[in-house]
């Protein structure tokens, strides 16, 4: 089953940079399953290779690659 919206590494960028402009609660996101502050996600989302898997839903970000290797 897929998890959230398909979206690329810009994509992502600019959906964190918004929630960073909202403020407030909006200013955390979890990030396969860890509560990071959006300036670090940012970072991370920065990291990610062009061809990379995401999935966003809600303050959700899952990139499964990443969770794979954490394994």
């Amino acid at each position: 089953m897929a998890y959230g919206q398909a979206m690329d590494r810009e994509q992502l960028i600019q959906r964190l940079r918004a929630r960073v402009r909202r403020g407030g609660p909006a200013e955390q996101v979890w990030w396969n399953g860890e509560l990071v502050h959006v300036s670090e996600a940012i970072i991370r989302a920065a990291e990610l290779g062009d061809d990379e898997t995401i999935r966003a839903r809600g303050d959700d970000v899952v990139v499964p690659r990443t969770l794979l290797d954490a394994e």
